[in-house]
């Protein structure tokens, strides 16, 4: 379906526009809707449309998979509609959690949300010790497979959807250190019997993460808390009694 453009000039016509492709993204497949789309149902030529993707691109309002040459919501909408929801919303609903596993443990922590094919951070709260981390503030996102935050999450979805979001983001994977699909689906296998998904400095050296889904009963997992500490502060029981806080949190959570 065509999108009908209203005919303002100047900044209103440019806004009316991109607000239109970014319903046209919003409206189009998972895996994307490709440049030649996006012009034939906007009835902007090719190299106005281009020229206003790549403005959102830039933003992060939307994604570009170069390798597909599609364009999807990027993870500043995430934030945008996490925000927009708050009150029953996630973010509303871990604001609680988030102080009181800092204030605990004095370590970072943060809330993660699975969207699309990749893990975004919607909130954090930082540790006493300042640390690295793979999304780096709000708003930050990884690959979903990346990182224990977005591995406890995808660890819980079906096995035919682990598989089709995996290799989707197979090239996406070479940035980070040794990961590659095999060891993401052993990762996952570790998770589920576990419960919860640890990393031990294999991504970023000396920095270590604890990561447990957020699970509501008959649905798949969306989003999941999850700390970043100094490996140094690994003794005995650290990570069982992280997952164990975590645990708390997340059943008062689903509960509320």
């Amino acid at each position: 379906m065509t999108k009908t453009i209203p005919s303002p000039s100047g900044g209103a016509q440019l806004l009316d526009r991109a607000v239109i492709l970014l319903d046209l993204v919003a409206d189009g497949r998972v895996e994307g809707v490709t440049l030649k789309e996006l012009t034939a149902r906007s009835g902007l030529n090719t190299a106005t449309c281009h020229r206003i993707l790549n403005t959102l691109v830039g933003h992060k309002l939307l994604a570009r998979d170069d390798r597909k040459r599609c364009y999807r919501l990027g993870a500043r909408m995430t934030i945008y509609g996490a925000r927009a929801a708050r009150g029953p919303g996630i973010v509303s609903r871990c604001e609680i959690a988030l102080t009181r596993l800092r204030r605990r443990t004095g370590d970072t922590v943060h809330l993660m949300a699975r969207f699309n094919h990749d893990s975004v951070c919607l909130d954090r709260r930082d540790g006493e010790c300042v640390v690295p981390t793979l999304t780096g503030s709000i708003g930050g996102s990884v690959p979903l497979g990346a990182g224990p935050g977005s591995i406890s999450m995808l660890a819980f979805l079906d096995e035919d959807e682990q598989d089709f979001i995996i290799r989707a983001n197979l090239e996406r994977y070479a940035p980070y250190r040794s990961l590659t699909p095999d060891k993401v689906r052993r990762l996952l296998a570790d998770t589920r019997e576990r419960g919860y998904a640890v990393d031990v400095g294999e991504l970023i050296p000396g920095i270590a993460g604890v990561a447990m889904p957020i699970i509501t009963d008959g649905e798949k997992p969306g989003a999941s808390l999850g700390f970043t500490l100094l490996c140094a502060k690994l003794a005995p029981g650290v990570i069982e009694q992280y997952a164990a806080l975590l645990r708390e949190e997340i059943d008062a959570i689903v509960g509320q």
